[in-house]
């Protein structure tokens, strides 16, 4: 069979077959947490149902496409993830998964390279809400600058989370080994304990809980489910040093949403003791780049981080807007690449008794946490 655009004609080859196994489906997009919250649905579904997930980030033009194609008889339901680089990516994919239910976790300065401001990240994120099923729930961040007047405009019902504002939120929230804390929703309270750091992973996890309620199933299981609920690999990993130390491996990707998010774990969880930030380039922020690496650099500054090295192209501007923000000159240091960061920061790593490491994909900053792992 000879097509015109075989990813065209791979989205339509799993329109059709979606529509021959019509079992409620929920699809996860947004700038940052998706797969996080895709895992989250799916460790809650599994607890009555037999669910289609997308492997992994499969998210693309080829991987969602390909997930829905698995779709058989034996499933009860599906989650998938819809990630977008580039303008009208989102009209295949979100016509391939014709989503029940359609999550948006979070909007931000991502892939702004494609898609050029944090205005159209909204408006292409959202073409997978235009195209929910009818009848079908919108799930997304309360109070969304971004998304309030594209939501003005819907017709769909919508569900909206957030840590003190939205339909589902959090109350009595506790830091420590774990993080304790209530989803309040409309017809019910649950208390949660997640042993995954972060600010940001209880806003995932009250996504994820929206999305089950609108997908029709019981919350009963969500406490248990997330008590369990691991990182997904290279994502927010807690991982045991010698000395009581701690890495935070959390190198699958990078972007200014889950950097601020990572620098604040390490803050929070470096109390005590001595904090270090081995990061790297984000990649495709476009003309935006210089400003949002800067950006990165004042939290870092902000949160008090003790030691930074910056790996990449872009580490200047980091640099240049930690020290503006007041933090220690003699505190970062911008390495050409990542032999040259081993070299500065390798023989005092046990000064330090929480260490992050985080950077774009392209950058593969796991081969520095593989290493601070092996000798440390």
């Amino acid at each position: 069979i000879q097509v015109q655009d075989t990813l065209l004609a791979l989205s339509d080859l799993a329109s059709a077959h979606r529509k021959k196994y019509p079992v409620p489906l929920i699809a996860v997009t947004g700038s940052s947490g998706k797969t996080t919250v895709k895992e989250m649905i799916a460790a809650v579904l599994r607890q009555s149902h037999h669910p289609l997930v997308s492997q992994g980030n499969l998210n693309n033009m080829v991987g969602l496409p390909m997930t829905v194609l698995n779709l058989g008889p034996q499933h009860s339901i599906a989650v998938v993830e819809a990630g977008i680089n580039r303008n009208g990516e989102m009209d295949c994919l979100a016509s391939a998964a014709s989503p029940d239910v359609a999550v948006i976790t979070t909007i931000g300065p991502v892939h702004l390279e494609g898609l050029g401001s944090i205005e159209n990240v909204a408006k292409e994120k959202f073409k997978l809400v235009q195209k929910l099923s009818p009848g079908g729930t919108a799930v997304v961040p309360a109070g969304n600058p971004y998304l309030q007047p594209l939501l003005r405009e819907s017709s769909c019902s919508i569900v909206t989370f957030g840590l003190e504002q939205g339909d589902f939120r959090a109350e009595n929230i506790r830091y420590g080994v774990e993080t304790t804390f209530e989803i309040k929703s409309p017809s019910e309270s649950q208390e949660i304990r997640l042993q995954i750091p972060g600010q940001h992973n209880i806003a995932n996890a009250l996504a994820a809980a929206a999305a089950c309620s609108a997908a029709g199933v019981e919350l009963s299981d969500l406490s248990r489910s997330l008590s369990r609920f691991s990182s997904p690999a290279w994502r927010m990993e807690i991982l045991s040093l010698r000395g009581n130390r701690t890495l935070i491996r959390d190198c699958y990707n990078a972007n200014p949403q889950s950097m601020s998010a990572a620098l604040e774990v390490l803050a929070r969880r470096g109390t005590g003791s001595r904090t270090l930030a081995i990061l790297a380039d984000m990649a495709e922020l476009g003309d935006q780049s210089a400003r949002l690496h800067q950006e990165v650099g004042k939290e870092a500054a902000r949160l008090g981080i003790d030691r930074l090295i910056f790996v990449g192209a872009h580490g200047r501007f980091f640099a240049d807007g930690y020290i503006s923000a007041g933090g220690d000159a003699n505190a970062v240091t911008v390495a050409a690449d990542k032999e040259s960061a081993w070299n500065v920061i390798g023989p005092d790593l046990e000064k330090f008794g929480s260490i992050l490491v985080k950077g774009s994909r392209l950058m593969k900053m796991e081969t520095v946490a593989d290493r601070i792992l092996e000798e440390n």
